[in-house]
């Protein structure tokens, strides 16, 4: 990225810089990691053979985000056990979480990307905010990092609160299948992206053979529990069941 580094910063640069240090709580030293953090891969960037899209920084930012989450559910509930804990986390960095911080954080406005219209750009707000946790890593190292994530999770969750909602949710699921008699299989496979190179876990669920929501995690059962997670928010929306999560 040194091509970037020697640029004079124009007026629109200026104004960006300032910006992303209101949003992010402190001053941005390299602007040219953000301007990759906000740039999505549709409208990536060549360079010299290499692309520059923010997808890289983005899996910086997800391990980061993951590991900064737990050491706070971690230090906040001494008596959680792993099971608890990872359903905590999992109710803080879903996709609907993150991609509700983004545009709170009015990241959207920011983001350099191309719709073809082929398909919608899901979850392009939340993926950024990865990206921006991890641009932040590079340019001012894992301390500012944990500074600015706590941050969000102060003014974004309750965490007393939060502990108190939660549970099971693949045993919620299933009650909520059997009270209402419908057919729900779970699949859980070792996955690996292109952007990684360790395996995780993914966990696809089916109402009926029909896809309803998948999750993602380093455990099968963090996996299908973000997958449950998902599948009991797509029910609660689309589905005429009166639902109620404490049942």
């Amino acid at each position: 990225m040194n091509f970037f580094l020697f640029k004079r910063k124009t007026k629109e640069e200026k104004e960006l810089s300032d910006t992303l240090s209101k949003i992010i709580g402190f001053k941005v030293k390299n602007l040219e990691l953000f301007k990759i953090a906000l740039r999505h891969s549709s409208a990536g960037i060549t360079h010299l053979g290499k692309i520059y899209n923010n997808e890289r920084l983005e899996f910086i930012g997800d391990a980061i985000l993951s590991a900064v989450v737990s050491d706070i559910l971690y230090i906040e509930f001494p008596k959680a056990n792993e099971g608890k804990l990872s359903i905590l986390r999992s109710a803080i960095v879903n996709r609907k979480s993150l991609n509700k911080i983004a545009e709170d954080l009015h990241l959207d406005d920011l983001l350099v990307f191309r719709n073809t219209g082929n398909s919608p750009m899901k979850n392009i707000a939340g993926n950024s905010f990865e990206a921006l946790i991890g641009a932040i890593y590079f340019d001012r190292g894992y301390k500012y990092c944990k500074r600015f994530i706590t941050a969000i999770i102060s003014e974004h969750f309750d965490l007393k609160n939060l502990i108190k909602q939660s549970s099971d949710f693949k045993s919620k699921l299933l009650q909520f299948m059997q009270k209402y008699k419908l057919e729900i299989s779970f699949y859980t496979f070792e996955n690996c992206e292109l952007n990684e190179k360790v395996h995780h876990f993914c966990c696809e669920i089916c109402l009926n053979n029909l896809f309803l929501s998948e999750g993602k995690g380093w455990s099968k059962k963090e996996a299908e529990q973000k997958a449950s997670y998902s599948a009991l928010d797509v029910l609660k929306k689309n589905i005429f069941i009166d639902y109620k999560e404490n049942q």
